[in-house]
């Protein structure tokens, strides 16, 4: 059966000014998770490693002949079984200042975290393990503030300007994260295209069954150096730090290096004040802005910024925006409401 274990160890210390400060090393780990998804570590009829080399099969192109014929279990395709064999975890260290008394109401947390888990579907069916990195959800750190403030009463002995100028009140949220892991979230191998690429010197498409013999690891760029290094402006992945695998048996890490995108910001604010008429009876006035700075996050467009495409011919990268963020998402939104309240 599944399990899941969570645990935390608080510290927390009251502070001058009614706040309170708490420290938390807070996690969690699972075990036997159910895993459907065949292919992905569950599949009990998959082709051997090397069983569709050309050199095994009179030199006859790999891309031509079919899996079916060399699995373990002839005349069946993939035979996948509901298998308990995954795990995940999630550790952190996490810091909370508080205060909430009088007029003023502050939070503040933050988050230093690494969620780890599998990939889905698996790109190396036979080994568990290799499919084990930091998940595409992980946000590393993330920091929140949360306020709300009562603005106060400073007009004295007359109605009419304190109606319009006391007891107005401010509250807003401001969230700062950092980027997900692009290469969790693209499936490890960025959608690989090599465009039929042959391996030098043959007629054959450079693929899984041409190089490890089996469609059961799917292929993956070399790394030649730190995708993260010598970025440009708005470049997220060095597209020059990958290459083709050519050669027999060779073939990138599984779990390419973690990679992270675009930080997330945004701040949201609230105006508001209640205008009394009578007892039980009051008018409020409502101001909302979201991302009240209008402060757009550079964005990758759909995958077409994620997908590492090579010239079928050359070789060479063929596609210039790879790891760049090319647009802007997000805008000012202004809601005003007023409530009659009684």
């Amino acid at each position: 059966q599944p399990l899941t274990r969570s645990y935390s160890f608080p510290i927390e210390q009251r502070l001058p000014w009614s706040s309170m400060l708490e420290l938390a090393y807070v996690g969690n780990d699972s075990s036997n998770l159910l895993n459907t998804s065949g292919g992905a570590y569950a599949n009990v009829n998959m082709v051997p490693q090397g069983a569709m080399l050309s050199s095994n099969n009179g030199g006859v192109d790999p891309n031509g002949l079919t899996a079916n014929n060399f699995r373990p279990i002839k005349a069946y395709s993939d035979i996948n079984l509901a298998t308990n064999n995954l795990y995940a975890n999630y550790n952190s260290l996490q810091a909370t200042w508080a205060r909430a008394k009088g007029r003023y109401t502050l939070n503040l947390n933050y988050a230093f975290a690494k969620a780890m888990g599998f990939i889905s579907p698996a790109y190396d069916s036979f080994n568990l393990n290799n499919n084990y990195t930091v998940q595409g959800s992980n946000r590393t750190h993330i920091f929140n503030i949360a306020y709300s403030v009562e603005l106060g009463n400073p007009v004295k002995n007359n109605k009419l300007a304190g109606g319009l100028v006391n007891g107005w009140q401010i509250s807003g949220i401001t969230q700062v994260q950092s980027g997900a892991n692009l290469t969790g979230n693209r499936g490890e191998n960025f959608g690989l295209n090599l465009n039929s690429y042959k391996i030098p010197g043959t007629t054959f498409n450079v693929s899984s069954a041409s190089l490890l013999g089996t469609n059961n690891i799917a292929l993956h760029p070399l790394v030649t150096c730190d995708p993260t290094a010598n970025l440009q402006p708005h470049q997220y992945i060095n597209a020059a730090c990958f290459a083709i695998p050519t050669q027999i048996g060779q073939n990138g890490p599984t779990t390419l290096p973690v990679v992270y995108g675009p930080a997330f910001f945004n701040m949201d604010l609230g105006l508001f004040k209640n205008f009394p008429i009578k007892e039980k009876m009051k008018l409020q006035f409502r101001a909302n802005g979201y991302n009240f700075l209008n402060h757009p996050l550079w964005s990758f467009n759909g995958t077409t910024n994620l997908t590492l495409g090579y010239n079928g011919t050359t070789g060479l990268s063929n596609a210039p925006t790879f790891g760049y963020t090319t647009q802007k998402q997000g805008h000012r939104v202004i809601q005003l409401a007023v409530k009659f309240i009684f």
